[in-house]
């Protein structure tokens, strides 16, 4: 877990073979940015140059993600060298926060995602050798049907494979994405996936309830009456037997949809779920800083490839927009994203990193909560129970409304 003072860094890249029919994240088509793509990498290095100051607030840095997009539709060996320059950037801005000048960055987690079909053993030898230790592998399902209508490329063949080229390479922790509620999605297709998975034994699993986004071709086929998904009651359903079978084989859900091997958690997206501060390099990347009185800034690059490049090229950051938050607000997000995980949160240790009594504020709310049988609430700690990871949203918006902010202690006054 990062501690506030220790941070992360995200890197988008923002180009797929194609956009998944589910897919609202900001990605492009790599044809068309094939010329540009070595340019595009060379513009996210810059852009770590010109927010060095922002890395220093953050460090020592403990973890770098490389999400998209799909960053293995990169040519490897440019891929590669980009991953290696981070690296190397990083060691120089760790380093200067030592007593004897050496990189305090020991122990970096480094992921790098990857959809199957667009990797070979080559390549992901290349990126274990760039210094890549975490191989998140974007499977999604292991069913043609499903993968078809979710519009994946790839084929199960192809997710078994990218799986044994990973292990092969030397990846040690490896994750693999799932989604529960594809269409063409059964308990019958689903234990099938699941059987499958599990004789691959991932250190890591992320299982997902599909969001149908506005605007999305699932979106459309859904409204159209091409396609269909589970109901409700079968997701939750689906969820609560896998969560069921993969504590039986040895796995730890740490948080709602993810699982892992004892050890092997995701670091930086448990610094998002502690609200830890990290800085995003790329189109449409977000930050998060330390901000005045114990709030914080959010921020984040514009979307347009081009004018991301370009405002690199005249050595100014390529913002979009920022919003300065106050503590109270800091500690609504990090409740909700903190009830997230297993094991939850302390009101009072949390209170006292925003300069707020959050014990008073939200005591009354968890206790009913408690009552109803959503949250185990002792000592000022709230965990969800398991039906309340099945309503987790309905608890996080409980918890938003019932906050007032009124419960400021005098060292954190806004």
């Amino acid at each position: 877990m990062m501690p506030p003072g220790s941070g992360g860094i995200y890197v988008h890249v923002p180009f797929c073979v194609r956009k998944c029919n589910y897919c609202d994240f900001v990605s492009y088509p790599a044809s068309r940015y094939a010329e540009a793509m070595g340019q595009y990498l060379a513009s996210v290095t810059r852009e770590f140059c010109l927010r060095e100051s922002e890395l220093e607030r953050i460090r020592p840095i403990r973890t770098l993600y490389v999400g998209g997009g799909t960053p293995t539709c990169v040519p490897w060996r440019q891929l590669a060298e980009f991953i290696a320059t981070l690296l190397a950037q990083i060691e120089q801005v760790n380093s200067l926060g030592s007593l004897d000048g050496r990189s305090s960055g020991a122990g970096l987690e480094v992921t790098v995602e990857a959809n199957p079909g667009t990797v070979d053993q080559r390549s992901l030898a290349a990126l274990k050798e760039s210094g890549a230790n975490r191989l998140s592998l974007g499977f999604q399902s292991l069913d043609a049907a499903e993968l078809r209508a979710l519009g994946r490329l790839h084929s199960p063949a192809d997710c078994i494979q990218a799986y044994k080229w990973g292990r092969a390479a030397g990846f040690d922790n490896i994750s693999v994405d799932l989604i529960l509620g594809a269409p063409e999605q059964t308990r019958e297709s689903l234990f099938k996936t699941f059987d499958i998975l599990m004789s691959m034994r991932p250190e890591h699993i992320s299982a997902y309830c599909l969001s149908v986004e506005e605007g999305t071709p699932l979106a459309r086929a859904l409204a159209d009456g091409s396609q269909t998904v589970p109901d409700d009651d079968d997701v939750a359903d689906s969820y609560e037997w896998l969560v069921e079978q993969v504590e039986a084989a040895g796995y730890a859900r740490y948080e709602v949809s993810n699982f892992a091997l004892p050890g092997f958690e995701s670091a930086h997206n448990v610094g998002y779920w502690t609200s830890s501060y990290y800085v995003g390099l790329g189109v449409a990347a977000h930050s998060h800083l330390d901000g005045a009185r114990h709030g914080a800034v959010r921020s984040w690059n514009v979307e347009s490839v081009e004018d991301y490049m370009a405002a690199i090229e005249k050595g100014v950051r390529p913002l979009a927009g920022f919003e300065e938050r106050n503590a109270f607000q800091e500690a609504q997000d990090s409740l909700m994203l903190g009830l997230r995980m297993s094991e939850g949160v302390d009101l009072v240790e949390m209170g006292r990193r925003f300069g707020l009594d959050l014990l008073t504020e939200y005591a009354g709310k968890f206790t009913d909560l408690a009552e109803a049988g959503l949250v185990e609430f002792l000592e000022g700690r709230g965990k969800l129970t398991p039906g309340g990871f099945l309503l987790g949203k309905l608890v996080f918006a409980e918890c938003v409304e019932c906050g007032t902010g009124s419960h400021f202690r005098c060292n954190g006054s806004p």
